[in-house]
């Protein structure tokens, strides 16, 4: 079971091949002090939420200060976000209620892009899905049969909409995997984050129970959230509709883990930008993570 940081950083260490393929030459970082600090070579700023904006249910310190300096300076923000629980309106809520005026075109996260994908190359027809996601948060479409782990049908189910880790546990886990084994089926992966920070510990997150699984069972998974290039396409369209095409190398991923935001961003040819003091590294040697993953940011800073 994953239940640090330092539990989740040795798990991406020993998955390698599960992550985007992208061999960055080893090079040193710039420490900067805040985020406004790079507006000069920086058209498009892209947030990670969870560890970048927020830690849990409270808003970090001087976010919201930060992105509105970046708005004022005419630089386009955007949150990129693995969060997958609520559908976009309840995220637009969520970071509202945080101090952040974020519009729902301003929000790309994991569950939209994944939910794109799954409606366009599936049909009610083809069968139940097995929605995993807390009981608020149920009925994520129209016209799908769709059961939850408190139905007996769940263990059924044809194919497997993993959105949150909430409520879900290793009794269920084992469950789940001896199904799977029985018979495999696709699994649809929203938030393919291991943990998330919370202000005491860490949130198990979808990817801690769907990148660990064995072969031939992660055959069967389908991920769309950071590192893997779904969402970043997703990010440079909505890029291309807002202002035009942009040359990666003003684009700034800027987020908290090195193996989902920094890794992803860099693949895009984005420069990344790496948060250290609230996050997944907030309890971490910073330099000895970068050198053990050989993921190098192009800036690192405590808090934005």
């Amino acid at each position: 079971m994953i239940n640090s940081p330092h539990d989740a950083f040795r798990t991406y260490l020993s998955i390698p091949e599960r992550m985007p393929r992208y061999l960055d030459k080893q090079h040193s970082y710039q420490v900067i002090d805040n985020i406004c600090q790079i507006s000069e070579e920086i058209d498009v700023f892209l947030f990670d939420g969870y560890g970048v904006l927020n830690v849990g249910k409270t808003a970090i310190n001087g976010a919201v200060e930060q992105v509105n300096k970046l708005r004022a300076m005419g630089k386009k923000v955007y949150v990129v976000t693995n969060a997958a629980t609520q559908d976009m309106k309840g995220l637009v809520q969520k970071y509202q209620n945080f101090g952040f005026n974020f519009e729902c075109d301003q929000i790309i996260n994991s569950r939209e892009v994944m939910m794109q994908e799954f409606l366009a190359r599936t049909s009610p027809e083809q069968g139940s899905i097995g929605v995993i996601v807390p009981k608020p948060y149920c009925r994520v479409t129209a016209d799908y049969d769709e059961r939850y782990p408190e139905d007996d049908s769940f263990w059924d189910a044809d194919q497997f909409l993993f959105l949150s880790g909430n409520g879900w546990n290793q009794r269920l886990q084992e469950r789940w995997v001896q199904a799977l084994q029985e018979r495999p089926r696709p699994i649809w992966v929203g938030n393919a984050d291991l943990i998330a920070p919370l202000e005491q510990g860490v949130s198990h997150e979808p990817g801690s129970y769907t990148l660990t699984l064995d072969e031939p069972l992660y055959s069967w998974v389908n991920c769309y959230g950071k590192p893997y290039r779904p969402i970043f396409e997703q990010v440079l369209s909505c890029i291309a509709r807002d202002y035009g095409e942009v040359e990666p190398s003003q684009v700034a991923m800027i987020g908290d883990t090195l193996h989902t935001d920094i890794l992803g961003g860099a693949a895009m040819g984005f420069k990344t930008v790496l948060v250290t003091g609230s996050g997944f590294l907030r309890d971490m040697n910073v330099q000895e993570s970068i050198e053990q993953a050989r993921i190098y940011p192009d800036y690192c800073l405590t808090s934005i």
